[in-house]
């Protein structure tokens, strides 16, 4: 049985993506990847590890679409060692992984000022106004949720943790986006509250979206301790 291998780990740079002659699409990723040790009583980062990661067909195409520089992910894939000449004509070796999936990658923990992970609220939220559209509070282990988001058309940005459709999708088609994820989310038994107000506004109270189908609170989205 063929080797596998799942990093996480940041993009070092936006991905390389194009198609070749066959038509067949391929990306590459360059991703560095590090622990979080305890030394002398004290939590500190690794050395990074840089790991190049090779897609193809659709997993290539959505990598290229939706992931940036900076970006956290998870790849799960086949490692091949392969090996090359040096300029002083020793033969040098680095890992590269074909990988199978390339996810985005939600930190749903955080750190004290000792260096101690602390969980943080990660119940999910639907932000829908006039100018916008974006999710956060989606936990890291909430994978089903994240392809769901991902297969209707939202993009993960790593710099404020949060799913969100296009700028210049109108609201109108957003708004059916929102319907759609909805859906599929009820059909699993879960719900996720729609508020018509911007993310970074925590001080108005939430109110339902006009046109979108009514959702609970977000103590009531919390049904059955499902991951969706």
């Amino acid at each position: 049985m063929p080797a596998r291998i799942t990093i996480d780990g940041n993009l070092t740079a936006d991905p390389d993506f194009g198609v070749s002659n066959a038509g067949t699409s391929w990306a590459h990723l360059r991703i560095a990847s590090h622990d979080r040790v305890k030394r002398n009583g004290e939590w500190t980062s690794t050395d990074p590890e840089f790991f190049n990661i090779t897609l193809f067909g659709k997993a290539a195409e959505d990598a290229g679409d939706n992931l940036h520089k900076g970006d956290r992910v998870t790849v799960e894939g086949r490692p091949e060692l392969e090996l090359f000449d040096r300029r002083d004509g020793s033969t040098g070796g680095t890992i590269k992984v074909y990988a199978r999936t390339v996810t985005p990658t939600v930190d749903d923990r955080s750190t004290d000022p000792n260096g101690q992970d602390i969980a943080q609220d990660t119940t999910p939220v639907i932000h829908h106004t006039g100018e916008a559209t974006v999710v956060v509070g989606v936990g890291r282990t909430a994978t089903a949720l994240h392809r769901t988001l991902k297969d209707h058309g939202f993009r993960w940005t790593a710099a404020t943790t949060s799913w969100n459709l296009p700028a210049g999708m109108d609201e109108h088609t957003r708004a059916a986006r929102v319907s759609d994820v909805l859906s599929v989310v009820r059909e699993n038994g879960r719900d996720i509250p729609v508020v018509n107000q911007p993310a970074h506004d925590t001080n108005r109270s939430p109110a339902v979206t006009a046109g979108v189908a009514p959702s609970p609170t977000t103590e009531q989205a919390v049904t059955n301790g499902r991951s969706l």
